[in-house]
């Protein structure tokens, strides 16, 4: 009664083995290919928004210029002080540029009369700077550029947690 005892693996673990490797890959592959699609959304979202973003920001460029370029003239037709306020008016001027569903660009700027040093030194530091620079104009002094977020199309649904 001599027996040999022979203890190895039987042949069915190498191939729960394989099967669970397998699984694990086709489960590590799905979820990176989950994740690069996220990323591919997100990165997608961020070029629109940006894109959104410089479009409002030269229509409100724009909109700077005209307002200058108005303010010029209103000057150089006007006799004094109260001639122009009065063209121009006294208030803040202010328009919205819509960046996306709920957000735009604020600008506001209030109507200044310059004197004649101010309008040559805006001048000649305009062209000195060589380059296109956001700057406020001689007429003009920028009191708002900025984005406001519309609250009331937001939804913080998500953020709601329920309390019996």
């Amino acid at each position: 009664m001599n027996r040999n005892i022979h203890i190895g693996l039987p042949i069915g673990t190498a191939s729960i083995l394989l099967i669970f490797l397998t699984l694990s890959l086709t489960s590590f592959a799905v979820l990176s290919l989950e994740t690069s699609v996220a990323d591919m959304n997100l990165t997608s979202k961020s070029a629109d928004y940006t894109q959104n973003y410089y479009a409002a920001f030269h229509e409100a460029q724009g909109f700077l210029a005209d307002m200058d370029s108005k303010l010029s003239s209103l000057y150089y037709e006007s006799a004094d002080y109260n001639d122009y306020m009065r063209k121009a008016g006294f208030g803040p001027v202010s328009d919205n540029f819509p960046i996306g569903e709920m957000q735009y660009l604020h600008v506001e700027i209030s109507i200044i009369y310059p004197s004649v040093s101010d309008i040559n030194n805006h001048k000649k530091s305009f062209a000195s700077s060589g380059e296109d620079t956001f700057r406020s104009s001689a007429f003009y002094k920028i009191s708002s550029f900025r984005i406001i977020t519309r609250d009331d199309l937001l939804n913080y649904k998500d953020a709601e947690v329920p309390v019996y």
